[in-house]
């Protein structure tokens, strides 16, 4: 009975961490394909074969309900109290024991840039790399334990109730009503402003999400009943966590394969 519960627990978990969507998630990864260059698109191609970034972007969900992954369901959040400053959140972070979004990213990453790796092992981390860069971006994946990453915390939206965390993984997108295409035509970042974005690091892109979580927070504890206003407020920085994700997922993977892919 006690193996049954846990067996339960971990799903539960897994099943509320999900993040950007599978919409978010595969505009992230689409963007990312448009930045690429040509040795990163060359090693991609050779660890995925057919399948795109795109293509993969959710993998990562899909998968962490099965018995080889169920270790992956703490690797797509990280969390903290609130009120840190820039410093204090990161000395917080790296002081957080169990495995997280930070830790796994740089665990995947080293996978990679590991020749003694297998190409079997380089193509999960590539993976697990697509998606969380996606994960770091989503405010909600930074954020508070008691809540669940505000998957507790309800609130009503476009007529509908959801929580705080369902509300930023999909319900904005869908109610902005564009499809892929449309938000990737979006992107048109200046090469100034995507050098900027590229050279922050992962504990900055995570310091930002746990800036704009903190507000959502406060915003909700003032009023849990959001109108058009509230989206008309807030879409603008749905859109560009969604395009600041995919042009630093292009910055590690350009990185990453600056040299191509090797492996055993």
């Amino acid at each position: 009975m006690k193996r049954i519960t846990i067996a339960f627990a971990l799903i539960s978990i897994a099943f509320l961490f999900g993040s950007w969507g599978f919409f978010g998630h595969k505009t992230v990864a689409t963007i990312a394909e448009n930045h690429l260059t040509e040795e990163a698109k060359t090693a991609v191609k050779t660890l995925l074969g057919n399948e795109s970034l795109a293509d993969v972007a959710s993998w990562a969900d899909e998968v962490r309900n099965q018995p080889e992954y169920k270790n992956t369901a703490g690797w797509h959040f990280v969390n903290l109290p609130l009120g840190l400053s820039r410093r204090q959140f990161r000395d917080a972070i790296q002081a957080v024991k169990n495995e997280n979004l930070l830790t796994a990213l740089a665990l995947n990453e080293s996978i990679i840039k590991d020749s003694g790796a297998t190409k079997n092992q380089k193509i999960i981390a590539l993976k697990f790399i697509v998606h969380l860069v996606g994960d770091a971006h989503q405010p909600m994946h930074v954020s508070r334990a008691e809540d669940k990453g505000g998957n507790t915390i309800q609130v009503q939206f476009d007529g509908k109730g959801t929580n705080l965390h369902s509300l930023w993984d999909s319900r904005l997108l869908d109610h902005q009503g564009l499809s892929i295409t449309q938000l990737v035509e979006k992107d048109d970042v200046r090469k100034s402003k995507i050098r900027k974005w590229q050279k922050a690091t992962p504990t900055d892109w995570l310091f930002e999400s746990y800036k704009i979580s903190s507000k959502l927070y406060e915003e909700v504890e003032q009023n849990n009943k959001l109108d058009e206003a509230y989206y008309q407020s807030h879409i603008g920085i749905v859109n560009k966590r969604i395009e600041m994700g995919g042009i630093r997922l292009a910055g590690v993977l350009n990185e990453l394969f600056k040299n191509g892919v090797t492996y055993q």
